[in-house]
């Protein structure tokens, strides 16, 4: 009767130190995972952020592109515009002397 108690002892030991060993390798797998899927979100989130960004710096270079080609468009009108008045002016001018 004694040997079986050493042994049921032992065994319980052996049951508990398992379980332990596996409740901390559980613990490990979960913590793992946890890791993981925060740096996937973590990374997802930067690069999403930072493609945005890249698109919304390019489309303010396009439109400042375009935004300074129709300034110098305008620009080029209004001289035209100045210069044909003047000129009408001054044909006016010759004609009234």
């Amino acid at each position: 009767m004694k040997i079986s108690r050493i042994i049921k002892h032992h065994l319980i030991i052996i049951v508990l130190g398992v379980s332990i060993a596996s409740c901390a390798s559980i613990g490990a797998v979960i913590e793992g995972g946890k890791d993981l899927t925060t740096s996937v979100i973590d990374s997802t989130v930067t690069t999403a952020g930072n493609i945005t960004t890249a698109v919304i710096d390019d489309a303010g270079a396009v439109v400042n592109t375009v935004g300074d080609s129709v300034s110098n468009v305008v620009e080029t009108v209004v001289e035209n515009v100045d210069k044909q008045t003047d000129a009408i002016q001054d044909s006016d001018e010759e004609e009234s002397k």
